[in-house]
């Protein structure tokens, strides 16, 4: 069975089987990376081991570090695939988010109770992850070399592993490394790699111009969109809030009296208080009262089809400011859609009105100002004004 063809079915069976059209959005998503991967492996049959690859490539091209989205949106549409591949139907009962083990018997054990040390640590979902994927990597090193006891780990070892990962994924992993060797009270390995450090790259952050943000603005005051819609990208516009809690916001979240949004960020468990400005408040209140289903659940932004439920994850925000965006007509370009952007803009409009970096790092909830530092490179007036004058500098060098 070709790629095409099983990718094709795959699609039509997601549409038949009455998913949302955001959802269907999502999963062309995944078949056109898929095909992509299959392309460059000059791979034009399906194979559960083609599947297989596709499903643990779960490393951002653009980032270099584990996404949690590829790890479940990736391995669902494989098992939905496999099921098709090995009995020619589409199970949708098998899409759970089942996670990726170690193939080593022994090596499971190890993994299962890092997880277990993991939840014991950490509250947040995403940090668990990065850190089991982490040890996930290396169980499959270490079983790839005949290694089965994770404690016989010796430093010529971690170097061999250093030197097969890819430069843009070292820096995640030695934080990975680092989090392992604690675990396993291995001072002589967290000394062993204390002395590198993977480059850091640093990307121009990709923003809105002021013509796209007046074209978004534009369909959203001529009601182009649904009030749920303009609600959520003027919040992200103005708040940086992320997708993760943007999801998760409630009803009791707001504070209408003192005009804040308060909430407890999921990826670093900061606690920040937003103010809730005339813009935001407005298209909030707008859509609470005209349009909001009239359900007992506490989130603030629900599906606008029954079931009248949460979003379940950012995919649904995604679609909803891939939605706004195409009512806008902004061209995607290089460019990455989604709440993620909407912070960037965020973030780089306090910049050029000369918010304090401070003050920026605690509103996006970053925990130190250096992480805020990379939107410094979207003010390019500012930019132009640190660059040195060439005026008198002589162009040759004499003796």
């Amino acid at each position: 069975m070709t790629i095409d063809t099983i990718c094709e079915a795959c699609i039509n069976a997601v549409r038949n089987a009455g998913y949302n059209e955001s959802t269907v959005f999502n999963y062309e998503g995944v078949v056109r990376r898929f095909k992509q991967f299959c392309k460059n492996r000059n791979v034009t049959e399906y194979s559960c081991e083609i599947g297989k690859s596709y499903a643990e490539n779960v490393i951002s091209t653009k980032t270099g570090s584990f996404s949690l989205n590829r790890y479940h949106t990736q391995g669902r549409f494989i098992r939905l695939v496999d099921s098709y591949f090995l009995t020619g139907i589409f199970d949708f009962s098998t899409l759970k988010k089942v996670r990726i083990t170690p193939d080593n018997p022994i090596h499971k054990v190890t993994y299962m109770n890092y997880q277990e040390y993991l939840y014991s640590v950490y509250n947040n979902e995403n940090t668990v992850h990065f850190y089991e994927y982490g040890m996930y990597c290396l169980l499959q090193f270490l079983n790839r070399i005949k290694i089965d006891d994770i404690n016989t780990l010796q430093s010529f070892m971690i170097m061999q592993y250093i030197k097969e990962t890819k430069q843009t994924r070292q820096r995640e992993m030695l934080c990975e490394l680092r989090g392992i060797f604690r675990y396993l009270n291995r001072n002589d390995l967290l000394n062993s790699i204390a002395g590198i450090h993977a480059p850091r790259i640093k990307r121009i952050i990709p923003i809105l111009s002021e013509s796209e943000i007046q074209r978004i603005y534009a369909v959203i005051n001529e009601s182009k969109v649904t009030l749920r819609d303009a609600a959520i990208v003027i919040t992200g516009l103005s708040c940086g809030i992320r997708a993760c809690d943007l999801i998760r916001l409630k009803l009791s979240n707001i504070d209408w009296r003192n005009e804040t949004i308060s909430f407890k960020q999921s990826k670093t468990g900061n606690l920040v208080c937003l103010p809730l400005t005339t813009n935001v408040g407005n298209a909030l209140a707008k859509y609470i009262t005209e349009e909001r289903p009239r359900v007992n659940d506490e989130h603030l932004f629900l599906r606008s089809l029954a079931p009248f439920t949460p979003f379940t994850d950012h995919a649904a925000c995604h679609s909803v400011v891939s939605r706004v965006f195409k009512a806008a007509a902004i061209e995607k370009a290089t460019r990455i859609f989604g709440m993620h952007m909407l912070r960037h803009n965020a973030a780089s409009t306090m910049v050029k009105n000369e918010v304090p970096i401070e003050i920026i790092a605690a509103i996006l909830g970053h925990s130190t100002p250096d992480t805020t530092d990379v939107y410094i490179t979207t003010d390019v007036k500012r930019l132009k004004d640190c660059v040195l004058l060439m005026d008198g500098i002589s162009k040759e060098v004499n003796p």
